[in-house]
């Protein structure tokens, strides 16, 4: 490609506007750049361009010099933390690690306090990959060692779903035994699913901006990516909803323990419910099942449909007021967690029809199939 000599000579031309691919010597092909790109980025003749292939027909052109010298020696991203209000460290460092900084500096006027030190190192460890390398008086810096490609996406997600699947099954255990130790490990779980979500969204900000991410992570399509996104969310929050409802259950063992057990019983079959729609719901994601996605949605629709009666049925039967509000805070609990889940059935079925999907199926949209999303 050259800079465009056409623009030069005549109107301004966007860099929007479409463009003929001309034939230059034998059997080289060229189209030419746009001059308010190429006056922007100072690009003139002999300049080194990067070409990324983003997948879906899209082509990714950057200088290349520049993204050498940012991933040789990346500048540590810079945090001045004078005057911050409380977590706001925290929360800045999650930031700059799901967007993909690999160092970050946190400065202060005056020194950073202890306080602020203690966040970050606290925050340091809980993030997988994040440690602090260097350290004075007035600074300290956090290093992400994180390889966005070392873990196929897949992977992570499915270890993720066996820790919702987990607390799940501690939940419906503490009901059937009435022993407070079967919920004990919820906490654990709950910091490892915030972890591998954190991870998840990391190499997904990454592989949209990097290709070659993207085809080792298995997700070439942007489309997929926001997908991901989205489902990724989803079920961290489905796990926010579980870290919150196995306490819940805990410290109203005692009362609960006075109830007659067929209404536990009722209450473990809400569990049970969620539990197989979890399976189902994933199942479907993962094999690419649109059928499978479609039947577990309305499925969920049912059970959101019959929810708030059955539950109003277990709560009228607890005589105890605190018994029967701690019940009616769990089972809202799980309804809402039924609500993501038909959130990520969606996005399966929406996937038929996305642009990568049709295209790679000669425009039709495929109904069901047994290869990996």
């Amino acid at each position: 490609m050259a800079p465009d000599r056409e623009a030069a000579e005549g109107p301004e031309t966007e860099p929007g506007t479409t463009r003929r691919v001309q034939r230059t010597g034998g059997s080289s092909l060229a189209v030419t750049l746009p001059k308010s790109w190429t006056q922007a980025m100072r690009v003139k003749v002999g300049t080194p361009l990067r070409f990324s292939d983003l997948g879906g027909g899209r082509l990714e052109i950057s200088l290349a010099a520049t993204d050498a010298g940012a991933r040789g020696n990346p500048r540590p991203l810079g945090i001045d933390a004078t005057d911050l209000p409380p977590h706001l460290i925290s929360r800045l460092l999650v930031g700059s690690y799901v967007v993909g900084q690999n160092r970050v500096r946190i400065t202060a006027r005056g020194g950073l306090t202890g306080t602020q030190r203690q966040e970050i190192r606290s925050l340091a460890g809980r993030m997988l990959g994040m440690s602090i390398v260097a350290e004075t008086p007035e600074w300290v810096e956090v290093q992400n060692f994180v390889d966005p490609t070392r873990y196929p996406l897949s992977q992570i997600l499915a270890q993720m779903v066996r820790l919702l699947g987990a607390e799940v099954h501690a939940c419906r255990q503490l009901l059937s035994t009435r022993d407070p130790a079967a919920v004990a490990e919820i906490p654990g779980q709950e910091e490892e699913i915030d972890r591998l979500y954190l991870l998840m969204v990391r190499q997904l900000l990454i592989a949209s901006d990097d290709f070659r991410v993207a085809r080792e992570i298995g997700v070439e399509s942007h489309h997929y990516q926001i997908g991901y996104r989205v489902v990724v969310k989803m079920l961290e929050e489905v796990g926010d909803l579980l870290a919150w409802i196995g306490p819940e259950l805990q410290a109203s063992l005692g009362r609960l323990q006075d109830l007659p057990r067929g209404l536990l019983e009722e209450l473990d079959g809400e569990f049970q419910t969620v539990e197989a729609r979890l399976g189902a719901t994933m199942e479907a994601f993962t094999r690419f099942s649109v059928t499978q996605a479609n039947a577990t949605l309305n499925a969920i629709e049912e059970d959101l449909t019959g929810g708030p009666d059955r539950l109003r049925s277990i709560v009228h039967r607890i005589r105890d007021g605190p018994s029967a509000g701690s019940v009616q805070r769990v089972g809202s609990g799980l309804h809402q967690a039924l609500q993501i889940l038909a959130v990520v059935n969606e996005i399966t079925i929406n996937r038929a029809v996305e642009p990568e999907t049709v295209a790679r199926s000669e425009g039709q949209v495929v109904l069901d199939t047994n290869r990996k999303a």
